[in-house]
């Protein structure tokens, strides 16, 4: 190898080093970490969606940082199913429901 490969190799390992110490160790000292979002689908056959449901919200209302969205998908939900959703989301500004179908127009939308 010439010089010149590796030099850029060192510094593109630095950079790629310095990089992952800020965004793990950095964050982690600081007690920050980065929001994520959660996708539950809410179909039929789940008998535990509330269970499900008081989890989250608990995570939720006990100022969880590492949960900023709550998707709850409609694949093939009850009516039951379906409301109780929605009365999560009325009470929880985090959760959002939506069908299969609009999550898809929206991701192709963002691209």
């Amino acid at each position: 190898m010439e010089k010149a490969e590796i030099i850029a190799i060192v510094v593109v390992t630095v950079i790629a080093a310095a990089e992952l110490f800020c965004l793990f160790i950095c964050s982690k000292l600081q007690n920050k970490s980065y929001p994520l979002c959660v996708a539950l689908p809410v179909n039929s056959q789940d008998k535990e969606l509330p269970q499900r449901l008081e989890y989250i919200a608990s995570l939720i209302e006990e100022g969880s940082t590492f949960i900023g969205t709550v998707l709850l998908i409609d694949i093939d939900g009850t009516d039951e199913q379906i409301q109780l959703c929605r009365d999560f989301c009325a009470h929880y500004h985090a959760m959002e429901l939506t069908t299969a179908a609009e999550l898809e127009n929206k991701l192709r939308m963002s691209l």
